[in-house]
């Protein structure tokens, strides 16, 4: 009798082993492949960035890792919040109000509201109240761009020519120039039929994040 509980005992361990292993492996083949994806899409608007006629558009990200500050993002696991993150970095690491924050070093992700000692609070480009002037396209159309769970930019005069697939990148003196925000998925005509606003496709799931940079 002993021994069949010691056989059950470890056919149980060795199940036990082999399950933890299984999802341990499952869950950094995740992680790995959210790494490579946010790597990718960052590689995808620098080379974007590059074929924009920008003048002056060099930011404090390429002026050193001093300039940068990397943080970790809190869970707000199963609170599907997007409008606002809090990570891991405050005044002890040189986060200050109002500093920029990216994912990667050309993907805006917002701005920082409040720092305490050791964490912040960013609003991020998906809140309703997030708006900044915009750039689209090579032909560097003016707009302003507008947060929320569908993000977009409005205030397109109606004459512009843009077309699916233009970059959308920052151009406010609030943030750094020519960081990538999305690009056009859709063009609508506004009621008044004055202007034209662009549904955008975003390059990142914010509730994939698992780091960001603040730009000092």
């Amino acid at each position: 009798m002993r021994r069949y509980l010691l056989i059950l005992l470890i056919i149980l361990l060795a199940g036990a082993t082999y399950l933890t292993n299984f999802f341990i492996a499952k869950q950094r083949s995740f992680d790995e492949n959210l790494r490579l994806k946010q790597e990718n899409e960052n590689l995808r608007a620098q080379i974007q960035k590059s074929q924009l006629p920008l003048i002056n558009c060099s930011s404090a990200v390429t002026n050193g890792s001093s300039s940068v500050i990397t943080a970790e993002v809190f869970s707000t696991y199963p609170f599907n919040i997007k409008n606002q993150i809090t990570v891991n970095a405050g005044e002890k690491q040189g986060v200050k109000k109002m500093m920029t924050a990216t994912v990667g070093e050309n993907l805006l992700l917002g701005q920082v509201i409040n720092v305490f000692a050791s964490y912040s609070v960013i609003q991020t480009i998906f809140d309703p109240n997030f708006q900044l002037s915009v750039k689209i396209g090579d032909k560097q159309i003016d707009g302003l761009f507008q947060g929320g769970n569908a993000p977009k930019v409005t205030l397109i005069e109606k004459n512009k020519q843009i077309q699916t697939g233009d970059i959308v990148y920052s151009a406010s003196q609030e943030f750094s120039y020519g960081l990538k925000i999305g690009e056009v998925s859709e063009i609508n005509e506004t009621l008044a039929g004055v202007f034209k606003e662009a549904i955008l496709k975003m390059p990142f799931n914010i509730n994939e994040l698992r780091e960001i940079q603040i730009i000092k």
